[in-house]
């Protein structure tokens, strides 16, 4: 074998792996990963399924990598920190941060919401990663308050969990299930949420603990 054969056997294999997840995440856009079959995706992908076997010994093998996409998005999105301006006031920095938020929300739902849904029913598939996640999230928002500190009234430490589990499910459950969860019925327009997200949040900041 040639030493250019390699390379492009390799080459090969990374544009089949990637004609899969893009045709799952294509079929994630109209039904759950719980309804889409091994079969379904080879369809989409334009492949046999036994190409997608000799990639993925089955299904689930593709939560992991549902998983890396998603915090590859999240790091492309999020990664080198939101660009802060503390005389831009903490009130305008929340509903900045909570539009941005809502705006990855809606154009990743698909991935997001097989995410958040595998890693409560199989956090075996989905590892440690996760929790990792969740943690550097966390640790965001203690930088963000720091450079607030001025206008923070809270507990750093405790302000910067409340505010990471606010955004996160106050946000993800309206974006991801919509009329299909607690929002169902909301006449409040989206703008409006994500400012109202925004503002419990900077209330919260604001008030002194008793």
């Amino acid at each position: 074998m040639s030493q250019g054969t390699k390379p492009a056997l390799q080459s090969r294999s990374r544009a089949t792996r990637d004609k899969l997840l893009k045709a799952l995440e294509a079929l994630l856009k109209d039904r759950t990963f719980e309804q889409i079959s091994v079969a379904d995706i080879a369809r989409q992908a334009g492949l046999a399924v036994g190409t997608v076997y000799r990639r993925f010994e089955n299904k689930e093998a593709l939560i992991p990598v549902l998983f890396e996409i998603y915090r590859s998005r999240l790091e492309a999105s999020f990664g080198a920190g939101v660009a802060l301006d503390p005389n831009q006031g903490l009130r305008t920095m929340l509903r900045d941060l909570a539009a941005r938020s809502w705006a990855f929300l809606e154009r990743e739902r698909a991935i997001v919401r097989e995410t958040f849904l595998y890693a409560r029913l199989r956090p075996d598939l989905v590892g440690q990663e996760w929790d990792a996640l969740l943690e550097a999230n966390i640790e965001g928002w203690r930088t963000i308050l720091d450079l607030f500190g001025d206008e923070v009234r809270r507990e750093p430490d405790e302000a910067a969990q409340m505010l990471a589990y606010h955004f996160n499910t106050s946000l993800t459950e309206r974006a991801l299930f919509g009329e299909d969860g607690v929002a169902a019925g909301m006449t409040v327009t989206e703008v409006d949420f994500t400012r109202a997200i925004a503002d419990f949040a900077y209330g919260y900041l604001v008030t002194e603990a008793d």
